[in-house]
C-alpha cells in the first residue's frame, strides 16, 4: 500500500496545490501561533453558537483537545477572513481512548488494533460558503498531511446535525443512514443512543442530508447507524470512519476526469 501511495504522490497533480492562480478565491493555511488559534476558536464560536444555541464564554469555543491538534483554515483570499475550518489529531491504536470520538462511541473496542488513526473534528463553514466548494477545497488541502506526514491508515471523527427546530431533517437523515449498505455503515455502539421520532410534518428540503454527510459518503466513508445525543450542543453525532487509501483512489479518479477532452 505504501508503494501505491508513493506512486500517487509523485504522479498526481493536485488541482488545488498545482499553482496559486491570482483568480483563486481561497487560500489554505495551517495555524502556527496562539493568536491564530484564538482566531479559529472565535470563528468556531461564531458558527456553532447560532447553529446549536450555545453561549461561549469570552466568545471562544475552546476544549482540552485544541493544544494537541493541527488546525487547518481556509480563508477568503482578498479579505483574509476564515470561511472554513477543521482540526486533525494523530493517534496510535493504544491511544484512542484519549480521542474525542471515544467519549461518544466504542472506538477503542472497534479500532484499537489499528496502528495509525487520524481524528478530524470541529469542522465548520461560514454560512455564505456552504455550497460545498469551500469544504471540498479545505479537504483537498488536508490530503498530503494525512497520507504522507501522518501516514494514517484510517481517518475518523464525528459528524453532527442539530436538533432544535430541525426534527424533520434529523428524522430523514437518520432514516437514510439506517438504509445505508453494509459497505457504507458501521455497527459501532453509541454511549448515549438516540432514536429520532417521526415529525408531525416535513417538506421536500428536509429529506436532504447535510452537506458534510454527503461529502463523507462521496469519499466512501462509513457512518455509524447509532447516533450519540450530545446534550451540550443539542445535536446528534454519528461516527465516521474512512480508509485513507480511498482518498488516494479519489485523487486517481479526479486525475482521469481532468484528462478527458
Amino acid at each position: 500500500m505504501l508503494d501505491k501511495l508513493n506512486h500517487y504522490r509523485h504522479h498526481l497533480n493536485f488541482p488545488l496545490l498545482r499553482q496559486k492562480s491570482s483568480t483563486t478565491q481561497y487560500k489554505f493555511e495551517w495555524v502556527e501561533t496562539l493568536k491564530e488559534l484564538e482566531e479559529v476558536q472565535r470563528f468556531r464560536a461564531e458558527q456553532f453558537g447560532p447553529q446549536f444555541g450555545i453561549h461561549f464564554e469570552s466568545g471562544l469555543d475552546q476544549d482540552v483537545y485544541d493544544f494537541g491538534c493541527e488546525h487547518a483554515v481556509l480563508r477568503e483570499k482578498w479579505s483574509g477572513e476564515i470561511v472554513a475550518y477543521t482540526r486533525l489529531k494523530h493517534f496510535l491504536g493504544h491511544e484512542l481512548a484519549q480521542s474525542y470520538s471515544a467519549q461518544e462511541f466504542d472506538v477503542v473496542g472497534h479500532l484499537s488494533h489499528v496502528p495509525s488513526v487520524v481524528e478530524i473534528g470541529r469542522t465548520c463553514v461560514h454560512p455564505q460558503f456552504r455550497s460545498g466548494k469551500a469544504l471540498s477545497i479545505l479537504w483537498l488541502n488536508l490530503v498530503p498531511k494525512i497520507l504522507w506526514s501522518m501516514k494514517a491508515k484510517y481517518l475518523m471523527g464525528c459528524v453532527s446535525i442539530h436538533l432544535d427546530n430541525n426534527a424533520a431533517r434529523v428524522y430523514h437523515t437518520h432514516r437514510k443512514i439506517q438504509q445505508l449498505t453494509s459497505a457504507q455503515s458501521l455497527d459501532i455502539a453509541s454511549k448515549h443512543p438516540y432514536e429520532p421520532q417521526h415529525p408531525a410534518y416535513s417538506f421536500t428540503q428536509d429529506e436532504r442530508i447535510p452537506k458534510l454527510f454527503q461529502m463523507y459518503l462521496s469519499m466512501q466513508a462509513r457512518l455509524s447507524k447509532q447516533a450519540f445525543y450530545d446534550e451540550a450542543f443539542q445535536c446528534l453525532d454519528y461516527f465516521v470512519l474512512l480508509e485513507v487509501n480511498q482518498i488516494a483512489k479519489s485523487f486517481v479518479m479526479n486525475k482521469r476526469v481532468q484528462r478527458r477532452p
